[in-house]
């Protein structure tokens, strides 16, 4: 029996619709609420990959046909069916991201079993860690991330040879009206890091990170532009990027 007819939901329905999605929004802005020291694992993830201050964008290919060679066996470099690149970018410069890295070494290294000598250790270097300053730039990181094999070894190979000056023309910070170039550039086993000048804009504007990625096999050549919302991005009043 119906208890609603259709494009109708009775007032009981709706009241647990509600009720359900209470703990969704009140889990939003658990860095809000509660100090990073608290944060679970599930929480500290969401931090460095989906959250105000890191994004994680995926690009997808068409699968091309494999070659069987005189043995019957194909090439196995692109035999994923769903072959796909994805970054992750994060605002490393962002409070937020940094606290959370600290608080992924918590969980890593058993914080709470510690002794206190070690602790003590443990926060006078998580509070350099944090203290840091950019007053005058803007440090974004890149993870790349890969189903095909060979693939990640095109990455590195070709992210490894680039540089600031031959990525100034392709890589900017759109903040506002202005579109910053790159002022600094570094590349560690999967991760790069883009450096620009801090720009000042007004919190309601956006600030949107753009790059090309590379064309690696049947995942083609693509401009990427992730946009992020300074409003989202406060941290005690102020936007944290």
């Amino acid at each position: 029996m119906r208890i609603a007819r259709r494009g109708m939901r009775s007032p009981l329905v709706l009241f647990l619709l509600g009720w359900l999605a209470l703990p969704l929004l009140a889990s939003g802005d658990f860095w809000i609420k509660k100090p990073y020291q608290n944060w679970n694992a599930e929480e500290t993830q969401r931090i460095t990959e989906e959250s105000p201050w890191a994004t994680t964008v995926k690009l997808g290919g068409i699968q091309p046909a494999v070659f069987q060679g005189p043995n019957n066996n194909g090439y196995h470099g692109e035999m994923e069916a769903d072959p796909f690149v994805s970054y992750n970018i994060q605002f490393r410069s962002a409070l937020p991201i940094r606290q959370a890295e600290v608080r992924s070494s918590q969980i890593g290294a058993h914080y709470e079993k510690l002794n206190a000598e070690q602790k003590a250790a443990f926060d006078a270097n998580a509070g350099k860690f944090l203290a840091a300053q950019f007053p005058d730039k803007v440090l974004i990181s890149v993870t790349f991330h890969t189903n095909v094999q060979n693939y990640e070894s095109q990455l590195r190979n070709y992210w490894a040879s680039e540089n600031a000056a031959k990525l100034s023309m392709s890589v900017f910070l759109n903040a506002g009206k202005d579109r910053l170039t790159l002022t600094g550039y570094n590349f560690k086993d999967d991760t790069f890091q883009f450096t620009f000048p801090r720009p000042h804009v007004p919190p309601e504007e956006k600030v949107g990170v753009e790059f090309v990625h590379p064309r690696m096999g049947s995942v083609g050549e693509q401009r990427i532009l992730q946009e992020f919302n300074l409003k989202k991005m406060v941290v005690n009043g102020e936007p944290s990027f």
